[in-house]
């Protein structure tokens, strides 16, 4: 928190008037500190800074200040502020704090579960609503979350919020535009999954000077040459790289790629041959073979009767 210097613009963005009892940077800046150390309900935050055990915990009389109403204060006055430039100064105090490189961006998207109701939402802000839930909850209400890290380190560095029922590929435009707006360039690698590869989105970036790596789903029509290329014996598979296997660190993985044409609009389209993901499909293939295998074992006594 130091590094990030966030108490700093926490002041900035909400500084402390004469008739705050305390100065919303202290409040946030516990508040943070408590989800860091031990995540309590708002109403648990004042008992919990009152015997924090490593002694820098606040005298009984002062924590009681920092009750459920002076929290839920301050998280409005947070929603009320500049927002997006606080964000922006705090991803810029991560990238020099840390030294972080920022060519290549990894992105993905969630789905937050609410519980309850929530009849009278602000009209101007995200929306909860029913969507494609990831959490299997398809009865709650939800937020989507879009969410960016660099390559360098795993580091969250900007994210996105979006009405419940945003659909996964709509999310990359925005997503993009914002991280071309905080990191100062366009040239930076966009990597996520294959909810990227939408006509609009590639062109967008593309259209840009952004660059982008991801995954094309199995049911396009672009894949149909290299299945009959890979039929007739005309794939001829280049050696890549190796890396270790996580759980077996005697063992090494193996990766080859074959390049196609490029698609219709020039985006270059490579295949990639995995030797673990082989061996993952051929025990899959296996399993459900052995499973078939003996469902028809059990059918076979069955053949004569009237029913079948």
């Amino acid at each position: 928190m130091d590094q990030l210097e966030l108490q700093q613009l926490f002041e900035k963005y909400m500084p402390q008037t004469p008739k705050m009892r305390l100065a919303p940077a202290d409040v946030l800046s516990l508040m943070v500190f408590n989800i860091i150390n031990s995540p309590s309900p708002l109403y648990k935050v004042s008992e919990w800074a009152g015997d924090y055990p490593d002694g820098i915990g606040e005298l009984p009389d002062v924590a009681a200040k920092y009750n459920d109403d002076c929290l839920g204060r301050n998280i409005d006055r947070l929603y009320e502020c500049d927002r997006n430039a606080l964000m922006l100064d705090l991803t810029a105090n991560a990238i020099i704090a840390h030294q972080l490189k920022t060519d290549i961006i990894h992105n993905d998207s969630t789905t937050i579960t609410f519980k309850g109701r929530y009849e009278n939402q602000a009209p101007d802000g995200i929306r909860l609503l029913h969507g494609h839930n990831k959490d299997f909850r398809p009865d709650c209400l939800q937020l989507v979350y879009g969410l960016n890290i660099t390559e360098d380190g795993n580091v969250p560095l900007t994210f996105q919020l979006f009405n419940g029922n945003q659909t996964d590929d709509g999310t990359h435009i925005p997503n993009w535009d914002q991280l071309r707006q905080n990191l100062g360039k366009t040239d930076f690698i966009y990597v996520a999954d294959c909810k990227l590869c939408n006509q609009d989105n590639l062109d967008h970036i593309h259209g840009n000077g952004g660059n982008f790596i991801t995954v094309v789903p199995k049911n396009r029509s672009m894949l149909k040459p290299f299945k009959e290329q890979l039929q007739n014996g005309e794939v001829q598979w280049q050696w890549a790289y190796s890396v270790q296997d996580n759980r077996k660190p005697s063992k090494q993985n193996f990766f080859y790629t074959f390049e196609t044409e490029p698609t219709e609009k020039g985006y270059r389209l490579i295949w990639i041959l995995s030797t673990s993901k082989a061996l993952q499909d051929q025990k899959t293939r296996e399993r459900r073979l052995a499973k078939a295998e003996a469902e028809l074992a059990e059918l076979a006594g069955k053949l004569n009767r009237y029913n079948l």
